[in-house]
């Protein structure tokens, strides 16, 4: 039995005990002069020797508030109210002992006069913050995330990477899910990214970077859960906030925000309009050897691609909760989003000969218009059954995605004198649509002694229809391409249950939980004159087990160990199972694969965390049929597809940093070292290749005086191997500068991204047949931005929102 099997069984014997973490609780109520609760008021938890912000709540309507999820510490409490003096408390103590600490009832007095200067809180937000299944990302902290999109953001988290082909990577691994607000997008890379770079900076509140998610996630998504949560309003009466951005690189983007919000006692609506018109470049260099039997060179090929992208996109969203008692909520969400896009491809190709004399030229003039929908409609139940936290949460999703693509390919065949001989028109039509029924109920129960057990279950229907229809010009007679032309349908059930249980005692921490998984899947490709029709079906069943396990080295709650398990599945694109063949040229396709299967993986990992200063984490994963592309080189003709990589076994060591330099400085570093591994039998080839890299990320935040700050940020990784493929060495350099505006409801911020133009691609294709091949290929990532907002409201109202669904994993997974 190797060591990473019985580390994995030791793990789940000992947390089969219970879970959690320590909950140390502050809690009290609000008073005005005459005694009656104050509804609504802001209260701020600060630390007691420098006022750093800790946290903030709200009170009920009977004045009551509560911080929990704390640790041994000194605290104050501040309070900011309208008409109502400043309060600061004296020190609170939390010792190791003193779990559920209840203060007096404060009383505030009236403000009669002009408001006092208020106490300054150091109110920074730290870029980075741990808990015990999860980091949470602040992009606030950032001043060069203005006025970017959320994959510019996700890009600048710790242990992410994206790819330029919009692959999204956590901890070095590929087969991340991606859910907003807890709510799955359905999509997948070429999508997905466009949905990303459609959803502004400015609206994200929080990103939690899971690797190992607890049991009440979906088992989806082998590399881990990514859950980026926007920013919802909570004040009463109307208010919202705007922001507008322009950028430049060579070519102009912009990406504008209005957030507009009603709230009162009984309902709550939200609502939120974006607009984004993006436009960019990618400089794609291709060179292909081709090989006699003796490796001898027999042909050369070269290839430029100038891909110009511009979209234009609007999205809408408009929410209502209604309150219907004070422990039950109603509500409805709704969410629309409009794509319309255009790619152009002017793509020269040289074919040569050993001795690199020219043979032929091949001239493919391509674009691609692109019309993209999604609607979602969401009804929640969310009931209380005490004021301990004893609830049910139910959701109801409705989704649909329509897609229409219209592609049209202009080949031309040149010899040498540029005499032409041969020349096509291919058009292609490829509409395409899913629809997604979910149900998800979730109940949480907590007990005595910092105990709490979760359960739930869930269902999930999706229906897809993708046809093709291709034509052919030649000579001027137009014909069906039926060797292009398909059409394929394919539905999915899932029905899935949960429980995940958590104790937490003195310094020991413990979480537990088992999901079980059950999958129906049914797919036919209808055919053609051509080619036959077939039908498949599959049904699996599986047990995703999560464990976690965290201990307190000292009594001040300084140093903790934390050691975690989970089991993950990656479930393919429904687009990736559809065979259609997509051309770029006469010598490249792009196709999809009906036979991929479901991807597993045991991740598994143990950290050392020092405060929030310090987290020093060794991670291992083990994956059997990882999805990833592949490339076949069949007759000379390029095939990129998506298969199965037999086994894969990354390591990774990281390190993240927040280090107090000055007063004025706060640097954050997050490195990683990692090492993968692939085997697998790739069509005619062997594949087994080992590759180390390291990864560092330095930020330097810089608080200046005035209402200004600024930031300085840099970014760098090696050479490394990703399964078939080999990436060279690259990063970027990124400055930023923040003015506070209109009493500090605005903000001026600018940004310079890449500043040196170094974030350039290049990489090699390992394991072709008699093939090597390299590609290059730079980007418009040099860019300057400049982006205003402001925001307007007053009055907080402490009522939540529910931002949940049932159709978190099914929405990752449609891809255009």
């Amino acid at each position: 039995m190797s060591f990473s099997k019985i580390v994995i069984i030791t793990i789940l014997l000992l947390v089969q005990l219970s879970k959690a973490q320590n909950n140390y609780k502050i809690s009290s109520a609000i008073n005005d002069s005459s005694n009656k609760p104050l509804d609504g008021v802001i209260v701020s938890l600060v630390k007691a020797n420098k006022l750093a912000l800790v946290k903030t709540t709200f009170t009920d309507e009977k004045g009551n508030f509560e911080f929990d999820d704390l640790k041994p510490d000194s605290f104050k409490i501040s309070i900011i109210h309208v008409g109502y003096k400043k309060y600061l408390s004296p020190d609170i103590i939390i010792t190791e002992n003193e779990f559920d600490k209840k203060l007096e009832t404060i009383a505030l007095s009236k403000d009669k006069g002009i408001q006092l200067e208020e106490v300054t809180i150091v109110s920074k937000l730290p870029f980075i913050e741990r808990k015990i299944d999860r980091t949470i990302v602040n992009p606030d902290a950032l001043i060069s995330n203005a006025g970017s999109n959320a994959l510019d953001v996700l890009a600048k988290s710790p242990g992410v990477m994206v790819t330029e082909n919009g692959t999204i990577k956590l901890k070095g691994k590929s087969g991340v899910i991606v859910l907003i607000d807890d709510k799955p997008t359905y999509l997948s890379a070429t999508d997905l990214e466009s949905y990303l770079k459609s959803l502004p900076a400015s609206q994200i509140k929080q990103i939690e970077l899971m690797t190992n998610p607890p049991a009440q996630y979906d088992a989806s998504g082998n590399a881990g859960i990514i859950n980026i949560k926007t920013k919802k309003s909570k004040l009463k009466g109307i208010n919202g906030n705007v922001s507008l951005n322009y950028a430049q690189g060579r070519y102009a983007r912009s990406n504008d925000n209005l957030s507009l919000n009603f709230s009162n006692k009984k309902i709550t609506i939200f609502s939120n309009l974006s607009y984004g018109n993006n436009n960019s470049y990618h400089d794609l260099t291709i060179q292909r050897t081709y090989k006699n039997d003796d490796l001898t060179t027999k042909s050369i090929f070269n290839q430029n691609t100038y891909i110009q992208p511009s979209n234009q996109s609007y999205s809408a969203r408009l929410g209502l909760d209604y309150y219907v008692t004070k422990k039950t909520t109603l509500g409805i969400a709704t969410k629309g989003l409009f794509n319309e896009s255009k790619v152009t491809q002017y793509n020269v190709a040289q074919l040569l000969n050993a001795d690199q004399s020219l043979s032929t030229t091949v001239i493919a003039d391509n674009s691609e218009k692109d019309l993209f929908k999604n609607g979602t409609i969401n009804l929640n139940l969310r009931h209380e059954f005490d004021s301990v936290g004893k609830q049910l949460i139910v959701d109801l999703d409705y989704v649909t995605y329509q897609t229409n693509i219209n592609q049209v390919f202009k080949n031309d065949v040149y010899l040498p004198d540029n005499s032409n001989i041969y020349n096509d028109v291919q058009h292609g039509n490829l509409p395409s649509n899913i629809t997604i029924y979910a149900f998800k109920a979730d109940y949480s129960n907590p007990f005595k002694h910092e105990a709490k057990l979760d359960a739930g279950i869930k269902t999930s229907y999706t229906d897809t229809d993708n046809d093709a229809i291709y034509t052919i010009t030649q000579n001027d007679i137009t014909t069906n391409n039926y060797n292009l032309s398909n059409h394929f349908k394919y539905s999915e059930m899932i029905n899935a249950a949960y429980l995940n249980f958590s104790k937490s005692y003195k310094r020991l921490s413990f979480q537990s939980g088992l999901r079980f998984e059950s999958t129906t899947l049914n797919a036919t490709q209808l055919g053609n004159p051509l080619k036959t029709g077939s039908f498949f079906s599959r049904n699996y069943n599986n047990l995703f087990p999560t464990a976690y396990l965290s201990y307190q080295l000292d009594s001040a709650f300084n140093n903790n160990l934390t050691l975690s398990y989970g089991k993950r599945v990656s479930r393919p694109f429904y687009k990736d199972l559809n065979p259609f063949s997509s051309p770029l040229d006469k010598y490249t396709f792009y196709e999809g694969n009906p036979y991929l299967k479901p991807t597993f993986a045991h991740n598994l990992s143990f950290a050392y965390s020092f405060k929030q200063f310090l987290t020093v984490t060794l991670s291992y994963s083990n994956s059997k049929d990882q999805i990833q592309e592949t490339i076949e080189i069949n007759n000379g003709i390029y095939y990129s597809r998506p298969g199965n990589i037999g086994s894969s076994e990354v390591f990774v060591l990281s390190l993240e940093s927040s280090i107090p330099v000055q007063k004025w400085l706060t640097t954050t570093i997050y490195s990683e070292v990692s090492q993968s591994h692939y085997q697998s039998k790739l069509y005619t080839e062997t594949l087994n290749s080992t590759g180390t890299y390291w990864y560092i990320n330095v930020n330097n935040n810089i608080q200046l005086k005035k209402g200004w700050s600024a930031e300085i940020r840099g970014e760098y990784i090696t050479n490394f191997i990703d399964s078939q493929f080999s990436f060279g060495d690259f990063g970027h350099f990124t400055v930023g500068l923040q003015k506070k505006i209109l009493k500090d409801f605005g903000s001026l911020k600018f940004s310079f991204n890449d500043v040196l133009h170094s974030d350039k691609i290049r990489g090699t294709i390992n394991n072709l047949h008699l093939t090597d091949a390299n590609w290059f290929g730079p980007r418009d990532t040099r860019v300057a931005s400049l982006t205003f907002s402001y925001r307007f409201g007053k009055n907080l109202n402490p009522k939540p929102k529910h931002t949940g669904s049932g159709s978190e994993t099914e929405q990752n997974r449609v891809k255009g």
